[in-house]
């Protein structure tokens, strides 16, 4: 498992927090209280920052670097999404409570702020209504993320129709 540092200076990344999907409508002291519970670890070139079938334990934000995202399965490789600085991943499973179906790998040296499972939990208790806006939150990105994937899906399936060589509706040529 990565060890995790507690993030130095928030204010140094508060460009990049800000525009963080997750924190849509928080209040700036409700920000706060998300802010100091985040940690960041460091992925050399090429490492795996989760692989398919861990534990879920993070919600991950790339603060430096980019991320490739993958869905690997029976010989079949598929690139969901390249990551940059700002973009959030590792929810879904965390919140889903299942195990990730995706690959993060680091394509370079890359900084990566996170906040813990535990961390959620955390603020759970301590304030239900943010917790509860970041469920919120959660859920309307998980929606934008079906419509992509949707898109994937579609793309490979009109990429195999229009290979297939095309027949009369009675089959006679």
């Amino acid at each position: 498992m990565k060890t995790f540092f507690p993030l130095p200076d928030v204010q140094s990344v508060l460009p990049i927090l800000w525009d963080v999907a997750l924190w849509g409508g928080v209040a700036e002291n409700q920000r706060q209280k998300i802010f100091d519970r985040l940690e960041v670890g460091f992925y050399r070139q090429g490492e795996h920052i989760f692989c398919r079938g861990d534990e879920p334990s993070h919600i991950y934000i790339v603060k430096k670097g980019r991320v490739n995202l993958r869905i690997q399965d029976e010989g079949i490789d598929i690139e969901k999404k390249i990551l940059s600085v700002g973009e959030c991943f590792g929810e879904a499973s965390l919140i889903a409570m299942q195990k990730h179906t995706a690959t993060a790998v680091a394509i370079e040296d890359s900084e990566i702020m996170v906040l813990s499972r535990q961390a959620l939990l955390d603020l759970q208790r301590d304030d239900l209504k943010l917790f509860a806006l970041l469920m919120m939150n959660v859920a309307r990105e998980l929606a934008r993320r079906l419509r992509l994937t949707d898109e994937i899906l579609f793309y490979h399936v009109k990429k195999q129709h229009d290979a297939q060589p095309w027949l009369p509706p009675d089959g006679s040529s």
